[in-house]
């Protein structure tokens, strides 16, 4: 634990407040002007380091408003090694934590709000140039207080992707890319090693909109990615929105058209969860439950 450590005698550690795969995330606080951000710490000796991938998807993206702000990042030695470091703008709850409050999960209306959000979060994105690679409910955060609780915003960007070369051209589809992205989220694209694009990452919205709304997804209790492939292969489009509004099937109808190239139609897909909220009697800028 890095609690109490201080950091190019600047960036005091508070408290470990999450961690994954790829390295440990802590409170942390500017000793000169005592603001209170979040730190991202990665091992020099991770086989496989992402940070430096992230930090320079982040400086591209800080255009984004809904993307977190990057304050600065380097390399420091702690006791006993050494570790990159991303200092960003601390963040609220996510929405996986978020729907752990509510006994019944989030309802339908909360769900299509959400919906309408992250597709705008999304868009920006991809209108940057990037693929996220990774859309999941504990990648999509709130403010942390405020005016800022009604926002979302999109975290992680170690698997994130340009698809625009340095040219301004769109990438061709590489011939074989491996698993990207966390198997309950994934597009099959993912599970059968093809390369990601836009398309990808709304896949996984979709996905995250059908758990939100009913519940559960057909392959949540298996682990194993084979098997979860297998599973979302199996499951028709009609199958896995029975039960649903509409617009969630003419969601999906439009998701298996988009080709690895092709811009996602956001604007339609966006006023197909609004459609559905007006006819709850709702609206997209209605308050979100967390706001209070």
């Amino acid at each position: 634990m890095l609690n109490g450590t201080l950091l190019k005698d600047e960036w005091y550690l508070l408290r470990k407040i999450g961690e994954g795969a790829f390295g440990e995330i802590y409170s942390t606080k500017n000793v000169h002007t005592k603001k209170v951000a979040a730190i991202k710490l990665e091992r020099v000796d991770t086989k496989r380091q992402v940070l430096k991938l992230e930090v320079a998807a982040l400086k591209r993206l800080q255009g984004c408003g809904s993307v977190t702000r990057l304050i600065t990042c380097g390399k420091f030695r702690g006791r006993e090694s050494e570790w990159n470091y991303m200092v960003m703008e601390l963040l609220g709850e996510n929405l996986s934590e978020l729907r752990k409050n509510y006994t019944e999960g989030f309802d339908l209306a909360v769900t299509l709000r959400i919906g309408v959000k992250m597709l705008n979060v999304i868009e920006e994105v991809h209108n940057l140039g990037y693929v996220h690679r990774d859309i999941k409910p504990s990648n999509f955060v709130v403010g942390l207080s405020g005016e800022k609780r009604k926002s979302i915003y999109l975290i992680d960007f170690g698997l994130a992707r340009r698809y625009i070369s340095p040219e301004g051209d769109l990438r061709g589809e590489r011939d074989c890319a491996g698993f990207r992205g966390t198997t309950r989220y994934a597009s099959i694209n993912s599970h059968l090693g093809k390369d990601l694009s836009r398309r990808d990452d709304i896949w996984s919205i979709f996905y995250i909109l059908i758990e939100f709304a009913k519940g559960d997804l057909p392959w949540r209790r298996f682990k194993e990615k084979e098997k979860v492939g297998e599973l979302k292969m199996d499951c028709t489009g009609p199958e896995l929105v029975k039960d649903l509004p509409l617009e969630f099937l003419l969601f999906y109808e439009h998701l298996i058209t988009i080709q690895f190239i092709e811009k996602p139609d956001y604007n339609l897909l966006k006023d197909l969860l609004i459609q559905s909220l007006r006819r709850l009697g709702s609206n997209e800028n209605s308050p979100f439950p967390w706001e209070h």
